[in-house]
């Protein structure tokens, strides 16, 4: 019987196999789907996020516009953006890994990838967590911008070339370093629920629907869950 490896040393191997051809067009393809075209849809909906928060900040508490644009900053990058990028790819990406992975399951592709010798970490899991996790930190960054732009195009009318010039006066390192982290650690945790739910299906076709909804439902509670221990330790 072959030796069992320390875990320390099997993991890392595990995301050195991401510089292998095969398993960097998985990572590629992850990143193509969750991230590249879901990007549209993020920035519409922080530029509709921070107008909707802009306006209710002016018409609830009469807030001035520099005020506004600056509680806007800290609830986007603080914590508006991390949980609405991971609900969006819980929604979108977490089930389609979960379908996915059960579908391969149901249908005996794991067992043939294993009979060939080839590591379902590396090649599946491995790819799948690195991709969703860059992916997620980008979108929810993105997501921040678009949303301090559209809070800024509200408040600020005519004005408003001048106002997106000043926004650097709201930000700072320690926000976007917030703002990323949260996010990564949502979708890191958001797809090892899924890949977990994907995996642990029956192989019978009528569980691939049952895979993909309690991915959903378990990653929206496992980054609440998350959400809530970051701002008790905070």
């Amino acid at each position: 019987m072959p030796p069992i490896q320390p875990f320390h040393r099997s993991l890392l191997r595990t995301f050195a196999d991401l510089w292998r051809a095969p398993v960097r067009r998985v990572l590629f393809k992850q990143v193509y789907f969750t991230g590249i075209e879901a990007l549209l849809l993020v920035v519409l909906i922080g530029f509709a996020l921070g107008g909707i928060v802009v306006s209710q900040l002016h018409d609830q508490y009469g807030q001035s516009r520099e005020a506004a644009l600056r509680l806007l900053a800290v609830l986007t990058f603080g914590e508006l953006a991390p949980l609405f990028t991971a609900l969006l790819l819980v929604a979108r990406s977490s089930s389609a890994v979960a379908s996915e992975l059960a579908a391969m399951k149901a249908h005996g592709e794991l067992d043939s990838l294993t009979a060939l010798g080839i590591p379902l970490s590396s090649y599946l899991i491995a790819p799948r967590l690195v991709g969703m996790t860059i992916s997620s930190a980008a979108l929810a960054l993105y997501l921040a911008l678009s949303a301090m732009l559209g809070g800024a195009v509200l408040s600020s009318g005519w004005d408003i070339g001048y106002q997106v010039f000043q926004l650097d006066r709201f930000l700072h390192p320690g926000m976007l370093l917030t703002c990323v982290g949260k996010a990564a650690l949502f979708g890191f945790v958001a797809v090892a629920v899924a890949c977990r739910m994907g995996l642990k299906a029956k192989p019978y076709v009528t569980e691939i629907p049952k895979a993909s909804s309690r991915a959903v439902m378990r990653g929206m509670l496992a980054v609440f869950i998350l959400d809530l221990a970051w701002s008790l330790l905070n």
